[in-house]
């Protein structure tokens, strides 16, 4: 019988930065880099990276048709499409969320920001207000014009 060589857990950061990273893409940056690329990179990222994003938006946006008395079947539609297009696009969507966390295929910086507290923190801030601002806007018109 063969041993695999016992590897040391990459330690993780804390549970707020994980639920920034997870569901706004927050950029972590140095302090966690090996960390994020093992996440990225290894199997079964997809499903880490797109479980919570699915949740959110069903949840949100199940409130948000209720809210305006629509019908959730356009709803049920887009998380559909959503998931069967991030399925098709997992390779191209990898590479995506390496940049946006400014690291390259190996794992090292490939931002000029990167090291940056105060640009990562500046872009952290404008991505996480533009997505919630666009998710909801774009639910409340899916719920509209499901009525």
């Amino acid at each position: 019988m063969v041993r695999k060589p016992s590897v040391a857990p990459v330690p993780k950061p804390p549970p707020f930065l994980v639920l920034a990273y997870r569901f706004l893409g927050w950029r972590v940056g140095p302090a966690h880099r090996e960390w994020v690329h093992d996440d990225i990179t290894r199997p079964g990222w997809l499903v880490r990276q797109g479980t919570p994003v699915i949740a959110v938006l069903l949840g949100l946006g199940g409130t948000i048709t209720a809210l305006v008395g629509g019908s959730g079947n356009r709803l049920l539609a887009l998380l559909v499409v959503l998931t069967g297009v991030g399925l098709f696009l997992r390779r191209s969507l990898q590479e995506r969320a390496l940049r946006q966390q400014g690291l390259d295929a190996a794992g090292n910086p490939a931002a000029s920001w990167y090291d940056d507290d105060a640009a990562r923190l500046q872009r952290n801030v404008i991505s996480a207000v533009s997505t919630v601002v666009l998710t909801v806007a774009g639910l409340w018109i899916l719920a509209l014009r499901s009525r």
